[in-house]
């Protein structure tokens, strides 16, 4: 009978084929992996410089939006606290030109040209992002009027001259001084006393004079006078006035409270 070849015999060629090819395989596998290492580090290598050179292209981007483009430029000029002043006058004093960068915008000189304008007391410039100029003004408030040339003009609190009126406005008494300008002596002078005036001697005052800041009038619409003297103890004096209203004579002196005369 005849004998079957045994299957170690034939199988050894196959074995070693399989393990020279898996061999093979895991050389390519092993240079794979080295490749796919070499890689990384490669790009672990070159990341920081992309990412440096990331930020440099966004900054250069957001620097250019800010300082010069018209993306984030100014458009509009938005006006707060003005009554008699304009906001064409205040836009004009800015001088801000449209499309300006806000970034750019210098706020301090901006504020100080609309404070040139007459009737300022005070203003305040800053940036509405994105396109906007907020502007706060406070106006001056008038006191008194004093005459000058053919007119009047509205004198404020520390006796700035600040607008020029054609007539005299009610409820506002008028002051007479040689010059009346801000920081004059007989124009603070006249002003402190026509602030202390009570309601009924004020109803009655046709003008304050003040020849110098020591020798002050009060002159009333009926002829009599009111010689007040210097500004001093101004409230006083006004009550002390206004009680000798109803006396007889055509001089009231209260230029020394404790000393009265009516003559």
């Amino acid at each position: 009978m005849a004998r079957t070849p045994t299957s170690g015999k034939t199988d050894r060629p196959a074995r070693r084929w399989r393990l020279r090819r898996d061999a093979v395989n895991a050389s390519a596998r092993a240079g794979g992996r080295r490749a796919l290492r070499k890689g990384r580090r490669g790009l672990r290598a070159v990341a920081p410089y992309a990412l440096v050179a990331g930020v440099v292209v966004v900054s250069s981007v957001a620097v250019w939006a800010l300082l010069g483009s018209a993306l984030l430029g100014v458009r509009t000029i938005s006006v707060r606290g003005e009554r008699t002043v304009t906001t064409e006058q205040v836009a004009r004093a800015a001088a801000i030109p449209v499309g300006t960068p806000l970034a750019r915008l210098d706020t301090a000189a901006a504020a100080d040209r609309i404070g040139k304008l007459p009737s300022v007391a005070s203003v305040h410039v800053r940036r509405a992002w994105p396109n906007t100029v907020v502007v706060t003004i406070a106006e001056r408030e008038a006191v008194a009027v004093a005459a000058r040339g053919v007119g009047y003009v509205l004198v404020d609190a520390e006796g700035y001259p600040f607008r020029a009126v054609p007539s005299r406005p009610a409820g506002l008494p008028l002051i007479r001084v040689p010059d009346p300008e801000a920081g004059d002596p007989a124009t603070r002078a006249a002003l402190t006393v026509a602030s202390a005036l009570t309601p009924q001697l004020r109803e009655l005052v046709s003008v304050v004079v003040a020849a110098t800041p020591q020798r002050i009038e009060v002159r009333l619409t009926d002829r009599r006078v009111v010689f007040w003297g210097a500004p001093e103890d101004s409230p006083r004096k006004a009550r002390i006035a206004t009680a000798l209203l109803g006396e007889s004579g055509t001089r009231i002196d209260v230029s020394s409270p404790d000393v009265v005369t009516v003559r």
